[in-house]
């Protein structure tokens, strides 16, 4: 695959991973909560600034009224408020039951809150200046609300930001990337807000010890509390309705037709139709995993439909492309997605840890796995079976914990991650930390300094091995899925982590394609290409693998002494 194609299409699928997963709903929910998201830390950052002086708050707000303050900003900022309250509204009268875990409902009932405040402060701002032309200067909008509307304000800025980083962190938690700057952004999560508040507070201070003429009227306050008051009542009109659809719905659930799901073990639960198969388990206690809180961004929640299965609507886009990702085989799908009809018996693939599940996992994304591309190296000692034949068994552990300790401390120094040891070989994975173009770079230097081990080691092997003892190596690049696999039931120990897929096949394949040739490495052409390395007049070799329509090409080399890898 050509060098802009491959990129293309790992920049595509990075872009699928954090913003296309879900339904159409979903999504939008999603892109319009960031929308949001960047105006309140605008709006927030702006506030921070009454911490030097009211004049740097006011110069701050030249460049937000700039962003957000014209015809394209307001009708983005607007068109984001009306889709996230509305789709919000929608998913909650979708709702089959009350019931879920601790941060829906907090993220919920936040999200219900903020309107309370949130809309007398746009019709201060906003719909005073469109309807009376009152600029919404930060000298104007301080004496407003200091000192008698100051407790309001800060609450409303405080569940603001709680229900905005609850939402990131339910977004961000499955992905590597964030589990590697999760420190700073709890920090910068907790730190941001206080400085919003010292600044408007701060702010709001030094302006109440100035003369300043409000222009405010009680005509204008009236204008604006009666106009607020006008839409709180259409949106928490809204709300109790779809709280009311809610309680009728189960209500009327008494009353419709009963459906049996069968779960292992020979538990037999009765539901309603209409339900999720993920709403039915959590109506009955049945702990199920869903770490995306069913809106179908992850494979968490997946099932085997073993009975039931042919009365299933097939999967809607969102489902089909969870599914096709995880090349998942005949039955299986998503809890969270398909609403049983008939009587179902279904085997859950992903085992729930119950709480800990249900509180959305520890933050630790590789629990769940997660796709990502990395460099995969494999390292075989050769004729290690007619080593242990011809010497004693002391010699023999000696020379293998010197090779293993040897190799994989090289591994780890470069920045690879040492996935097992499997008898005489070593798997290592190169990038999870660091993203695939450093990773191909730190695995091709480990190779440099491997074959230093190798001689060191034939350095004074000693008389009882009289033959060279000799090292191969094989390296491939792509997407691997990484995981903690065996960490169900591991009493909150963590496992190591373990790579999955076609790149450790192929770099498997690669390793022993030296014995062959009697070669020390061969690499496949995608690791020197993600490294930035050419090899101008070296005609590639090529394997048919199977499986593959493509043959792969790759390089072999005796010695990588020479090999000069970009910093």
């Amino acid at each position: 695959m050509p060098q802009a194609s491959l990129a293309t299409t790992q920049i595509r699928n990075r872009l699928s991973n954090f913003f296309l997963l879900g339904n159409w709903r979903q999504r939008l929910r999603l892109w319009s909560g960031l929308v949001l998201f960047a105006f309140c830390l605008s709006h927030f950052a702006n506030h921070a600034l009454g911490i030097f002086s009211l004049r740097a708050m006011d110069l701050g707000s030249q460049y937000h009224y700039a962003i957000w303050h014209n015809t394209l900003g307001l009708s983005v900022l607007a068109l984001a408020a009306f889709t996230h309250v509305g789709l919000a509204l929608w998913r909650t009268a979708k709702r089959r039951t009350f019931q879920m875990p601790i941060w829906e409902f907090l993220q919920l009932v936040l999200g219900l809150y903020i309107p309370w405040t949130l809309t007398p402060h746009v019709f201060a701002t906003l719909g005073l200046y469109t309807a009376y032309g009152l600029s919404p200067t930060y000298e104007r909008m301080l004496n407003m609300l200091w000192p008698e509307g100051a407790l309001m304000q800060s609450i409303l800025l405080i569940v603001v930001w709680t229900h905005a980083m609850i939402g990131l962190h339910f977004w961000l938690r499955l992905y590597p990337m964030y589990r590697r700057v999760r420190s700073f952004a709890l920090a910068f999560a907790i730190g941001f807000p206080l400085l919003a508040l010292w600044g408007w507070i701060e702010g709001a201070r030094r302006q109440a010890d100035k003369t300043y003429p409000s222009k405010v009227s009680d005509v204008h306050l009236s204008w604006l509390y009666d106009n607020a008051y006008q839409v709180l009542a259409i949106v928490y009109g809204l709300v109790i309705l779809s709280i009311l659809v809610v309680a009728f719905r189960i209500a009327a659930s008494t009353l419709s037709k009963r459906i049996k799901v069968t779960y292992p073990g020979n538990t037999v639960l009765k539901s309603t139709v209409g339900p999720s198969l993920l709403e039915i388990s959590r109506i009955n206690g049945i702990p199920h995993a869903a770490v995306c809180g069913g809106r179908a961004r992850c494979s968490t929640c997946r099932v085997l439909v073993k009975a039931g299965g042919e009365d299933l609507l097939p999967p809607e886009p969102s489902e089909a492309m969870v599914l096709n990702r995880i090349g998942a085989g005949q039955g299986v799908r998503l809890a969270c997605q398909i609403r049983p009809k008939s009587d179902i018996e279904i085997q859950p693939l992903v085992p729930s840890q119950t709480k800990e599940a249900e509180r959305g996992g520890s933050g630790d994304a590789y629990h769940w796995g997660v796709e990502q591309p990395v460099t995969i190296m494999f390292v075989d000692l050769r004729n290690f079976t007619g080593i242990t034949e011809t010497n004693l068994s002391f010699d023999v552990v000696f020379l293998l914990n010197r090779y293993l300790d040897g190799v994989s401390s090289v591994i780890r120094a470069e920045g690879g991650y040492v996935d097992k040891f499997i008898g005489d070989g070593i798997m290592a994975i190169f990038g999870m930390e660091t993203g695939a173009e450093t990773g191909a770079k730190q695995a091709l230097r480990a190779t440099i300094k491997i074959r230093e081990v190798e001689d060191a080691i034939n350095a004074d092997r000693g008389p009882q091995f009289p033959e060279r003892l000799r090292f191969g190596l094989g390296l491939h690049s792509g997407t691997a899925i990484l995981g903690r696999i065996g960490s169900a039931g591991a009493e909150g120990q963590k496992t190591s982590i373990t790579a999955l897929g076609d790149v450790v096949n192929t770099a498997s394949r690669l390793e022993a394609e030296n014995k062959s040739g009697g070669t020390f490495m061969t690499v496949s052409e995608d690791v020197l290409r993600a490294a930035g390395i050419q090899m101008p007049g070296v005609v590639p070799s090529e394997i048919k693998l199977r499986g593959k329509t493509e043959s792969l090409r790759f390089f072999s080399f005796h010695n990588v002494e020479g090999l000069a890898v970009p910093a």
